[in-house]
């Protein structure tokens, strides 16, 4: 069984893939309840805030009704202050105790012998054998599904595996310069050159489909780096590369350029989307070798290459199947 449908079927039944290589399949181990704590105390914030929206406006009311008492307006601020104070020192704090790996979500990663899990894959397809195998499991990346960028993320990838995937080729042999245009049909992409001759793209991920290791949104910066079509929210690049420079001109861009790293991501992957931002700085300062205090504007070339490489795999790049229409 090939990889892409390994590893889709392992996602989907709760696992959180990270490698494989000829003889192991790596996950992270699913008892680890690090993550949790990290995804609780977002949504605690969250419910505060909204508590404190209520009881902003619950003030008001009484203001207006009974008018101003200065000795209760600062009472009610001090115990605001105090609340909101407690909670900023719970994360650093409880990281000082457990050496920052609670909330860094530093897991255990555990292995799987390769042989074992195909067998009980095979086992899986005779029960099923009759069934269409691609109705059985969503075939998704982090973007399809309403993400968790940890469950795409390669944590045990090296730094010379990420610059390997340069050498890597999946283009349909057009050149940049043959293509002029793409569109979105089915979930698929479709790719015509200036000859009319057209290529499509199915299954792999969203992020391959469009030639977006990024997942940029379809913008006005991205048709100003290269886009050439759109597919859903996302834009269409016409190769790799230009996806690729695409999301480094973003991250160089003064939305983000002035930001270390561990900040970057609670604003290209923040929260309140489902994302986990918090997980994809760690993972790509781990693939990247790059430090999280590290600002954009002092990465080198090399260095912001790399981040944007690691940020390819966690938005993940599957490659699907390409084929002359």
């Amino acid at each position: 069984m090939d990889e892409i449908t390994i590893t889709n079927l392992l996602t989907n039944s709760g696992l959180n893939v990270v490698g494989m290589d000829s003889d192991f399949i790596y996950f992270v181990d699913p008892s680890c309840i690090f993550p949790a704590f990290d995804t609780l105390l977002e949504y605690a914030w969250m419910a505060i805030l909204v508590m404190t929206a209520i009881m902003l406006f619950g003030w008001a009311m009484l203001i207006i009704r009974n008018g101003v008492k200065i000795d209760d307006l600062f009472n009610n601020a001090r115990a605001l202050i105090l609340v909101f104070c407690t909670l900023a020192v719970v994360k650093p704090l409880v990281n000082i105790v457990y050496g920052e790996n609670l909330f860094a979500q530093q897991c255990e990663i555990k292995q799987a012998s390769r042989a074992m899990v195909n067998e009980l894959l095979e086992m899986r397809n005779k029960k099923f054998g009759k069934s269409d195998e691609y109705l059985l499991y969503e075939n998704f990346s982090v973007i399809d599904s309403g993400p968790n960028y940890t469950e795409q993320a390669k944590a045990i990838l090296t730094n010379s595996e990420i610059n390997e995937i340069d050498s890597q080729s999946t283009s349909s042999g057009l050149t940049v310069s043959d293509i002029v245009s793409a569109q979105s049909q089915n979930g698929a992409v479709i790719y015509t050159n200036a000859d009319g001759i057209k290529i499509k793209r199915t299954g792999g991920s969203v992020a391959w489909r469009n030639n977006n290791p990024g997942n940029i949104i379809k913008s006005k910066f991205a048709y100003a780096n290269g886009a050439i079509g759109e597919s859903g929210r996302f834009a269409i690049f016409p190769d790799e590369e230009t996806g690729l420079r695409a999301t480094m001109n973003l991250l160089r861009s003064k939305n983000y350029n002035n930001l270390p790293l561990r900040q970057v991501y609670h604003k290209w992957a923040p929260s309140s989307d489902g994302n986990r931002p918090t997980a994809y700085a760690n993972h790509v300062s781990q693939m990247s070798g790059v430090s999280l205090d590290k600002r954009i504007n002092e990465l080198s070339d090399d260095e912001l290459h790399r981040v944007a490489r690691a940020m390819q795999q966690i938005e993940g790049w599957t490659p699907g199947t390409e084929e002359r229409i």
